[in-house]
């Protein structure tokens, strides 16, 4: 069985606010923790292959 059928959404959601917050201040600017955010979340995802490229083709990290 996979980890991902184990995991509940909305628990694993708050985590990863919970993450998002404790490292928004190292930020000064919204647009780079949209950006960071973007690149956490590409790096969680199911890509086959995970490289600059793919992640900002799937989650629009630019």
């Amino acid at each position: 069985m996979a980890a991902g059928h184990s995991v509940d959404p909305a628990r694993w959601q708050d985590a990863f606010e919970g993450l998002m917050d404790g490292i928004a201040g190292r930020f000064t600017r919204v647009e780079p923790r949209r950006r960071i955010r973007r690149l956490v979340l590409g790096l969680l995802s199911d890509l086959p292959r995970k490289n600059c490229w793919t992640i900002a083709v799937r989650h629009e990290v630019a």
